[in-house]
């Protein structure tokens, strides 16, 4: 999927659940948007190597428990960030909205990756393979348009929650 494409279904997902947990919707589309860009970009950046013309996956980033490590440090930054900037904000809050974002940022990333043609990784037999749930080419318009379209439906969700 493209990035920008994760940026917001990633988004979507972690304020939806930012909210239903800690019901503070600003703080939880701000922390979610911050985690979002970091860790997919973070998980992009390092787990794509360009081979002459070719760009391609590597099981740096594009494995289920390696992108929750990608996600998590991407979170913590985002974490200490937010709490240098907001002050008088609730501890727990912050908490809560962390550790939502280190499980989930870079498992969502593979969520939309793993329909992809180019999929994620699995280990099999002791070796990386790939695993694709469907064959999308990562620009594709319409998987695209359907991963953006439910992360925006689930920022709007939230409002409805708060």
């Amino acid at each position: 999927m493209l990035l920008r494409t994760h940026y917001v279904f990633t988004t979507g997902l972690l304020t939806f659940l930012g909210t239903v947990a800690t019901r503070e919707p600003v703080l939880s589309v701000v922390f979610a948007g911050l985690v979002s860009v970091l860790a997919n970009s973070l998980i992009d950046y390092l787990g794509h190597e360009v081979r002459g013309s070719f760009i391609a996956r590597t099981p740096l980033t594009h494995t289920w428990l390696r992108s929750v490590a990608w996600g998590s440090i991407a979170t913590a930054f985002a974490t200490g960030l937010i709490g240098y900037i907001v002050h008088g904000l609730r501890l727990g809050d912050l908490a809560t909205l962390a550790t939502i974002s280190a499980v989930l940022a870079g498992p969502s990333h593979m969520l939309l990756d793993v329909f992809t043609e180019k999929g994620i990784y699995v280990k099999r037999d002791g070796k990386w393979t790939r695993f694709a749930l469907a064959h999308y080419r990562y620009n594709d318009p319409l998987a695209n348009g359907l991963a953006s379209l439910i992360g925006v439906s689930l920022i709007f969700a939230t409002s409805l929650l708060a």
